[in-house]
């Protein structure tokens, strides 16, 4: 999350300062106008004008506008793009019905900040008021993000800058996720912005597969079914993102209808039968999920159309102190359930089973296991307690 949005800033600070930095130039000439207000169209036959477009590949019409106004020791700057698009190596990034820019600046601030800039050749971001950015109706397109890493020196020099992103599509090529607002706070350095603080909140497409999470679980095969109803409503934020604290807060309602999950492996030797008819809600409140799951696990020598009540079900809490690594502490209760060894599916049964699962990167598996019918083996299996381990991400340590 946290890199899509350093991204997402990079890109529309980027077109900031550009203008920024255009905008004092033409103050400086016009100043002693500008006390009655002075507005100029964006013409992109200037050569600098046009030349700082293709740089961040920008373009927008031709009613766009930058507007002064003198105020005593200061003057209020705005820019108006309308109809703007920002790509990313020819690929569109966003798509913004308009972005407005406004700062005030102080002139002797300005002058010395242009001075700096022609004699020394230093951009003294210090001199820079906070600037305010505003994007109406964005549509941004996560498949054209571009992986960037940079060190930031915060002994350097910055200016505060403000971001506001009202009704925005959220997409990624051609899969509409959601709509979405943001604000968010940064300090633009010479190169690259540090996010201060943000809260974004994300609404759901009608449209939104629950195919796309899938991605994302490496047990998961596929997940989705032409019959299934997706809504979520979800609200991230975070007030010191500089901490080396968990800070960020996690707020929403997931709701989940009438879906197929397939997974690719079990914790234990045994083939993973599809889970049908797949509900779920997920109620979160300050990082703190309480779920419940229902569901049909599928048994392959029973008629599917059979097999409409539910036998599955899957209670508890989930910990999203780390967003992408979320602790687990359920209960998963099932009846009836077929079961059947990987490597001979002629030794089967079915058993009913009590699981408890706690853990985050390898979870803890304590259960017991009533077995009503097993198939194929030379000493009928009998009920059960069991104990296991299952690592679900690679690369930590068992804790």
């Amino acid at each position: 999350m946290h890199s899509t949005i350093t991204k997402f800033l990079k890109t529309t600070i980027s077109v900031a300062v550009a203008f920024l930095c255009f905008t004092t130039i033409i103050l400086l000439a016009f100043y002693f106008y500008l006390s009655d207000g002075v507005e100029f169209k964006l013409d992109k036959s200037n050569q600098t004008l046009n030349s700082l477009t293709k740089r961040f590949e920008l373009d927008f019409k031709e009613t766009s506008s930058i507007y002064f106004k003198a105020r005593e020791e200061n003057i209020d700057a705005y820019i108006i793009l309308d109809d703007v698009i920002i790509k990313r190596s020819g690929n569109i990034l966003i798509n913004s019905k308009n972005i407005t820019l406004n700062t005030t600046l102080n002139f002797a601030k300005t002058v010395q900040f242009v001075f700096e800039i022609v004699l020394n050749n230093n951009t003294d971001l210090n001199l820079i008021n906070p600037v305010s950015i505003k994007l109406q109706n964005p549509v941004y397109n996560l498949a054209s993000i571009q992986n960037q890493k940079a060190e930031i020196d915060r002994s350097e020099r910055f200016f505060p800058v403000t971001i506001k992103a009202e009704n925005g599509i959220l997409i990624d090529g051609d899969i509409e996720i959601g709509q979405f607002d943001s604000i968010l706070n940064l300090n633009q350095y010479s190169e690259n912005p540090t996010i201060e603080k943000y809260k974004i909140r994300l609404k759901s497409s009608e449209n939104f597969p629950i195919s796309y999470i899938a991605q994302y679980f490496e047990d998961v095969e596929s997940i989705g079914d032409l019959k299934e109803e997706v809504s979520f409503d979800i609200t991230l934020e975070d007030n010191n993102v500089s901490s080396l604290d968990l800070t960020q807060k996690l707020n929403g309602i997931i709701q989940i209808r009438n879906t197929t999950m397939r997974l690719k492996t079990f914790p234990v030797e045994l083939k993973p039968e599809p889970i049908r008819r797949l509900n779920l809600d997920l109620n979160i409140i300050n990082n703190i999920g309480q779920a419940t799951l229902i569901g049909t696990v599928y048994n392959p020598k029973k008629s599917l159309g059979l097999q409409t009540e539910p036998n599955l079900q899957i209670g508890g809490t989930l910990n999203f102190e780390e967003i992408s690594k979320p602790e687990l502490n359920l209960i998963v209760n099932g009846y009836d359930i077929y079961f059947a060894k990987l490597e001979n599916l002629n030794l089967n049964g079915v058993t009913d089973l009590t699981v408890s699962i706690i853990g985050k990167n390898v979870l803890d598996l304590q259960g017991y296991l009533k077995i009503k019918k097993s198939n194929g083996f030379l000493v009928p299996l009998k009920d059960t307690e069991f104990e296991t381990k299952h690592r679900i991400r690679n690369g930590y340590e068992e804790k």
